[in-house]
């Protein structure tokens, strides 16, 4: 937003705020108390940061005037220019081909691999009971 809507609405806000309590919203919200006067401290509060965002953009806006150049400036963070080049020579899609014939190249000359049985020997594991950090099924 520009400076002068920022400072507007801000006094907008707060003379919102000092309509519903009738009289000098800052003064008035604070000497009398609480008892629903709350949508009124928030008119008041967004309305301060409304002007403190409208001093700011005033300051910004003196600053471009004394420098020749505004704080908004985007021409430093966009490095490329928009019609670049791409700067690497890398193609994913022949990435990709290079990939897949390997893979297929891998998985024509290997033979299944067998999945080991358990011996029949063995006993089967049970459980461990409860304990910290463990959860009993």
């Amino acid at each position: 937003m520009k400076t002068v809507n920022w400072i507007a609405l801000g006094l907008g806000l707060n003379l919102a705020a000092a309509a519903l309590h009738g009289g000098n919203a800052p003064e008035a919200i604070m000497a009398t108390g609480l008892d629903g006067t709350l949508p009124k401290l928030l008119l008041v509060a967004v309305g301060h940061v409304c002007l403190w965002r409208g001093v700011r953009s005033a300051f910004g806006d003196l600053w471009g005037l004394l420098t020749g150049r505004s704080i908004r400036e985007t021409a430093g963070r966009n490095r490329l220019p928009d019609n670049a080049d791409p700067v690497s020579d890398f193609d994913a899609d022949a990435a990709f081909a290079r990939y897949m014939e390997q893979r297929e190249a891998t998985s024509a000359s290997a033979e299944p691999e067998r999945q080991a049985t358990p011996s029949p020997r063995a006993p089967a594991r049970t459980p461990v009971p409860g304990g910290f950090g463990r959860r009993v099924v």
